[in-house]
């Protein structure tokens, strides 16, 4: 009950307070804020979007901690932006993830929250105190199947811990539709006994469609939707952030690959192109298709403001906690213009 008073009051103050040019939204300070947060990569154009007044952000998760197989953490916490939050009254959570070599590493995550958890756990507890932030965001992707009891005890007892000290969990975990056995992707993720420890839950609502596959919306409405009301059927809804995607992705047909595009460079990449973009009403999401210059055939997928308008407004509808984004320093004023409008 007490982390739950912590939470509400961390909130509350928020409403209160009315970060950035979200405050005029702000009508009970009685009712706590719905969490936008945001995430630091550590590159300029992050840190000038995560220190800005003029955004409705009021939670910043710096994404510059990766954990070993041993349990040490690696990286360094930007000391500057977290006094900055606390100045501007945000809430400051540290991401701790299992990024290795060039991705995701299941015998990182196996190794910290398995193997060694206790010297992981106390090396995160101790972070999160020295650091005087308001929590730790826990990002570990692509687990083992076999994993999924270790990663929910791993949660239970880092939020233990942390919960001792006054300090939040935040869990980053992948989307999905139901609890599927034979997706190895989702199925480490026990969402009913997550919710019991954590006491906020993002659901990656993104990436519904990456490179590599065939092309399709990064963040559908649709499958959004289907994801979310599944979440809330296992996660107290006030516990869950869905996520937005500040980005969209430009798929080479020719040679199957791909790469990002910054929802700040998708107008450039239309004009320089020359093409005519089309709206998919089922998914919210724009598209269109290009040939460059070396000959090879391309189909992009990105966000509009509409879409991440109506996305956002999800939270609403289906009363969630709050809305997360991928990454500071993607965007421009449009993009939180529309979060702002989605949030009414």
């Amino acid at each position: 009950m007490k982390r739950f008073i912590y939470i509400y009051a961390a909130l509350a103050a928020l409403a209160l307070a009315g970060c950035g040019s979200s405050q005029d939204a702000v009508s009970d300070p009685d009712e706590p804020a719905k969490l936008v947060l945001g995430y630091y990569t550590g590159d300029s154009a992050s840190s000038s979007s995560a220190k800005s007044t003029h955004t409705p952000v009021n939670a910043v998760s710096q994404d510059v901690i990766d954990v070993d197989a041993d349990g040490d953490l690696h990286g360094n916490v930007a000391a500057n932006l977290v006094k900055v939050d606390a100045g501007q009254r945000k809430l400051t959570f540290l991401n701790i993830s299992n990024f290795g070599a060039v991705d995701f590493d299941p015998v990182i995550a196996h190794g910290a929250m398995v193997t060694h958890r206790a010297h992981t756990i106390d090396n995160i507890v101790a972070l999160a105190e020295v650091a005087d932030v308001s929590g730790i965001d826990i990002d570990f992707e692509g687990i083992y199947p076999t994993d999924r009891d270790g990663y929910s005890t791993f949660v239970a007892e880092l939020a233990d811990a942390l919960h001792t000290q006054g300090s939040m969990l935040l869990l980053s975990v992948p989307a999905k539709t139901s609890d599927d056995p034979s997706d190895d992707w989702s199925w480490p993720y026990d969402y009913a006994r997550l919710d019991k420890s954590a006491d906020f839950i993002q659901v990656m609502t993104y990436d519904e469609h990456v490179p590599g596959q065939p092309p399709g919306p990064v963040a559908g409405i649709d499958w959004m939707k289907a994801c979310l009301k599944y979440a809330v059927s296992r996660i107290d809804k006030g516990k869950v952030l869905l996520g937005l995607p500040a980005y969209g992705y430009d798929w080479d047909l020719t040679d199957s690959t791909g790469v990002q595009v910054d929802w700040k460079d998708s107008a450039a990449l239309v004009a320089a192109t020359g093409a005519v973009p089309q709206r998919d009403a089922a998914s919210e999401s724009e598209h269109f298709q290009y040939t460059a210059g070396d000959g090879s055939m391309h189909e992009v997928w990105y966000e509009d403001a509409q879409g991440i308008q109506d996305k956002t407004h999800l939270a609403v509808t289906l009363d969630l906690g709050g809305v997360s984004m991928w990454a500071l320093g993607f965007e421009d004023d449009d993009f939180w213009d529309a979060v702002e409008a989605g949030l009414q």
